[in-house]
């Protein structure tokens, strides 16, 4: 039997490597890894017949949806985007769902999108929170990663003002982070995007996690101009996920970094947009309730857990959740049974 994992080189020109750290957990199932096929071209694939866990985000071209007849899915962790659900829910692609149900959704969104339109589904949680059978370390070390962390600054005159003024008072720290932080602006520019962020992450975390952290980001163009290949990002995905598991602590707006790090048993924090639209908060029915949270409302960081400012010495007076554990298990269950059905 070939087996593929889900592939989006080619669509979008920011390439999110979340999407390949879902490909990674995939193949931890797999016996052996023979190619890939792109998400959001499926009904073109011409190839062999081939096994694929069908997990993750669907779809930026719901045009090329359902998949072709040479390919065995097995639903798990799947999501239908706001953005794609009115293409993705038409009779031709129910009936095509309906011939492998129970259908896996990776967030209770999609799975009542689908039960609405008659579809046997359930929540299944996200593949990522499998990651731990082959990548948890028990070795830790005292890097804190700060993963695209979720703040935003509303600019006018005022806002303007007041950076400046932050900014003179705390140029040092600012600075240090801003010549680090990974995004392409000029050191001034960046220096005042910060203000925001360190105005509110000083109330949680002291400036010497804030100076000495590694900053992350997961989507952006440095991917598709430094990785050329599926197998490439593919390996850069379980680089990250390898440095992820080492961790002393992760804070991040990216699912597919903190999931990961439940999965792995790496201290997580999530941080997330209040106001997000439709299309962002309908990914996370069902998983965050999994974090402890940070949410950016207003201008300003709330916690829904009780912590106490993290510097570089104390333990930390929080634990993530376990209510994950069940889910992994289930999750790893059913992609096992898909792969040893390919033997009987």
């Amino acid at each position: 039997m070939i087996y593929k994992l889900l592939g989006i080189r080619k669509v979008e020109p920011e390439v999110n490597i979340g999407d390949y750290v879902q490909a990674l957990a995939s193949s931890q199932f797999y016996p052996q890894v023979d190619g890939f096929v792109e998400r959001d071209e499926l009904s073109l694939y011409t190839g062999e017949p081939c096994k694929i866990i069908m997990n993750g985000w669907f779809m930026a071209k719901p045009e090329h949806w359902p998949p072709p007849k040479q390919i065995e899915p097995l639903f798990v962790a799947f999501h239908i985007n706001s953005k794609a659900k009115d293409a993705m829910l038409k009779p031709e692609s129910i009936s095509y769902l309906k011939q492998y149900e129970p259908i896996g959704c990776r967030d209770t969104y999609s799975r009542d999108l689908l039960r609405e339109k008659g579809v046997d589904a359930y929540f299944s949680g996200c593949m990522t929170l499998t990651l731990g059978r082959k990548y948890e370390s028990l070795e830790k070390d005292d890097k804190v990663y700060f993963v695209d962390p979720y703040f935003l600054t509303r600019w006018n005159w005022k806002s303007t003002i007041r950076a400046i003024i932050f900014l003179c008072f705390h140029f040092l720290a600012i600075a240090r982070i801003a010549r680090k932080y990974p995004e392409r602006k000029s050191f001034l520019r960046k220096c005042m995007i910060l203000t925001g962020f360190y105005r509110e992450y000083r109330k949680f975390f002291s400036e010497k996690i804030l100076v000495n952290a590694i900053y992350i980001c997961q989507q952006d163009r440095y991917y598709s101009e430094n990785f050329s290949s599926d197998v490439a990002l593919l390996g850069e995905a379980e680089r990250l996920v390898k440095l992820y598991a080492k961790a002393r602590l992760v804070v991040t707006s990216r699912i597919h970094c903190a999931l990961p790090c439940l999965g792995m048993r790496t201290p997580v924090i999530f941080t997330e947009n209040a106001d997000q639209s439709e299309a962002s908060a309908c990914r996370f029915g069902g998983l965050r309730e999994l974090f402890n949270v940070l949410s950016w409302r207003n201008g300003h960081l709330e916690p829904n857990f009780v912590i106490n400012k993290v510097d570089g010495t104390n333990k930390f007076d929080f634990a993530n959740s376990t209510q994950w554990e069940v889910l992994a298990k289930e999750l790893s269950d059913k992609c096992l049974h898909f792969v040893k059905a390919s033997y009987e």
